[in-house]
């Protein structure tokens, strides 16, 4: 199989950025819930991996480490992933091989959903992973407004669902960081990081 750059999978004149595949010690998935500064539906908001965009001049992984700094406030050790996954624009799952180190866990081509300014436009995610080191810190609530920890089955269930926090409370779901007085009747989901884990953990569970 021929070895790429990450870079090789970017479709050209992309936005471009980076996204955190987040663990605790008990295996939930961390996500951030959206700040304030995010406009989505009525009553409903979405959550995706910690990260953002590609700055100039930046390379990937100082990207993902200062988007982790500022929106969590801890630095964390990057895991470099045994495979990769490519999620393209029609979300067919596959492994691909990069040269790149340490290897990210997935390539996501993301399509900007209905509601939100960029929607239908398309931008570039090179996902790694982490373990979460020590307790977070939220310093912007425009950004980030809590953080959520889901498991697997949850996960991969935000496909095809829009549950409310009190049903993700229900099913043992926390509020880890944030605002905890959040509107618990306020639909959740997934974009960005989060939706292509969704896939990816469908598709790796179907082979």
């Amino acid at each position: 199989m021929i070895l790429r750059n990450i870079a090789d999978f970017a479709p050209p004149g992309i936005e471009c950025g980076t996204g955190l595949a987040l663990q605790d010690e008990t295996g939930r998935h961390i996500f951030c819930l959206a700040g304030v500064k995010y406009q989505g539906p009525p009553g409903e908001l979405f959550y995706a991996g910690i990260g953002g965009h590609l700055e100039r001049g930046e390379d990937w992984l100082s990207c993902i480490h200062r988007e982790t700094k500022e929106e969590i406030g801890i630095d964390l050790e990057v895991i470099s992933s045994p495979v990769t996954w490519h999620v393209p624009q029609n979300n067919r799952v596959q492994n691909v091989n990069v040269i790149d180190y340490p290897r990210p866990f997935a390539l996501y081509e993301m399509v900007y959903p209905l509601g939100l300014p960029k929607a239908g436009q398309l931008y570039f995610i090179v996902i790694y992973q982490a373990l979460l080191p020590a307790k977070p810190l939220i310093f912007s609530k425009d950004e980030v407004g809590a953080l959520i920890g889901l498991t697997t089955k949850q996960v991969i269930s935000g496909i095809n669902r829009k549950p409310s926090l009190e049903e993700l409370k229900n099913e043992g779901t926390s509020i880890i960081e944030g605002d905890t007085r959040l509107d618990m009747q306020t639909r959740v989901y997934p974009i960005g990081t989060a939706l292509a884990l969704a896939h990816i953990f469908r598709a790796d569970k179907a082979c």
